[in-house]
């Protein structure tokens, strides 16, 4: 993966600054599902799901973005804001394909699924 370079990221909003993501496991059982809905109740917090890999967002502006959109301690910044480069970013990628705000839209999500492997066993078992 190339380094990022500052042109690059000089015509950003610092997009990658402006919230906190933590990947999670995808819900099992009944369990996981009241912990994520319970989650869900918080302002700021969303969920979702990239590439069937499930994530926690929590929206919220790093410590260390300046008031200029710029980070503060770049040339010090962590692994993980190196690792965080174009073209695979939130700026150049849809950085989701599902994603929950309430506990309400997990649910509904929930429910398809459970409908969609009911009709699978269905038709397996028929086979």
């Amino acid at each position: 993966m190339k380094e990022t370079t500052k042109s690059e990221c000089a015509s950003c909003p610092a997009l990658c600054c402006e919230g906190l993501t933590i990947d999670i496991k995808k819900p099992r059982d009944k369990e996981d599902v009241e912990i994520l809905t319970w989650k869900l109740q918080y302002e700021n917090v969303g969920v979702y799901i990239l590439n069937k890999r499930w994530h926690l967002f929590v929206e919220g502006r790093c410590g260390y973005l300046g008031d200029n959109g710029l980070c503060t301690r770049y040339e010090s910044r962590p692994d993980t804001c190196r690792r965080h480069n174009p073209p695979d970013c939130e700026r150049f990628i849809d950085w989701y394909d599902t994603f929950f705000e309430t506990p309400e839209e997990l649910e509904q999500y929930m429910e398809k699924e459970r409908r969609r492997l009911k009709r699978r066993r269905a038709r397996k078992q028929k086979k």
